[in-house]
């Protein structure tokens, strides 16, 4: 590591590429320490809120059998892996930083898995989007066109990209940064996209519904029952996204516009937070789209009072 009296660097030789880092944390003392602490306070809830998640899907044949549910669980399982191993591995690149011993594997770490969450995070948040805008604009397609394995399958693809993407990035420092890029835009100009679609379409529906629907029809009663729950799940997808797109790019966007001529010490504290706020979503996106929905809450009820009994 050089070292000077405005910054750190630590200089990193990897598959023949020299990676540089800055690890200015001396003059940021108290807002990484301050980020530390919340890595550690958001570990324990990301753990226990996803593995609850997971544990109810699997053991309800009602859930996992639906695609819905199991994009859920797609991104559950995302979720406490973030937990078990990104937060543990952000903590101790922060931790190494504020005590003096940051080294080239603990950064390289912290950052490339923080990134393939991330990455994965979108992907699946993409595949939720899609499943509603399938759901609402093309129900009698949607057996055919949503299935589990059409889910793990795109899912798992967007990982092997993300994966070749970081592999290169050891040799093509900007890979990481033009993938992040092209990814955020693509799924973001989609997401713009299929919920416009889907709020005209629900517009229109409700307004033929007004009009045509008859209260003793009760083929059309069950309609509207189905109908209302697929709009409410969709609403509920929508705040998921808007609350990842929120967390985890307008900071960064905010701070970039901000801060352009922005001295390294600088980029590292904010780094910090960047991510710290982006993994937060882990337990966001369980709080959201799991633990609000009063049938799911029931069924980790009874999940969580069967393993109680079950132990004592």
């Amino acid at each position: 590591m050089n070292e000077s009296k405005e910054i750190d660097i630590l200089t990193c030789h990897l598959m023949g590429s020299t990676n540089q880092f800055s690890t200015s944390f001396k003059n940021f003392m108290v807002s990484h320490i301050l980020a530390a602490s919340m890595n550690g306070i958001f570990f324990f809830p990301t753990i226990l809120l996803n593995a609850v998640s997971i544990i109810t899907i699997l053991k309800s044949s009602q859930l996992k059998s639906k695609p819905c549910y199991f994009i859920i669980l797609v991104q559950s399982v995302i979720d406490l892996t973030v937990g078990v191993f990104g937060i543990p591995s952000f903590l101790v690149y922060l931790v190494q930083g504020i005590i003096g011993t940051s080294n080239c594997f603990g950064v390289i770490l912290a950052k490339r898995l923080s990134v393939v969450m991330i990455a994965l995070s979108t992907i699946t948040i993409s595949a939720l989007t899609m499943e509603r805008y399938v759901a609402i604009l093309h129900p009698y397609a949607y057996s055919v066109k949503v299935t589990k394995k059409k889910i793990l399958v795109y899912v798992a693809s967007g990982g092997v990209v993300t994966f070749f993407v970081i592999t290169v990035s050891f040799v093509i420092w900007y890979a990481i940064m033009l993938f992040g890029m092209l990814l955020v835009t693509l799924v973001f100009i989609f997401t713009v996209f299929a919920y416009t679609r889907i709020y005209l379409v629900v517009r229109k529906l409700n307004r033929s519904q007004k009009q045509q629907f008859n209260p003793e029809n009760q083929e059309n009663l069950t309609r509207k029952k189905l109908f209302i729950g697929e709009i409410k799940q969709a609403k509920s997808c929508f705040i998921v996204v808007m609350c990842f797109f929120a967390l985890s790019f307008l900071p960064a966007i905010a701070f970039s516009l901000r801060n352009s001529n922005a001295k390294p010490g600088e980029f590292v504290a904010n780094d910090a937070w960047l991510y710290t706020i982006t993994m937060f979503n882990s337990s966001v996106n369980s709080i959201i789209f799991f633990w609000t929905k009063t049938m799911l809450r029931k069924e980790a009820k009874k999940r969580l009072n069967f393993l109680w009994a079950k132990n004592n």
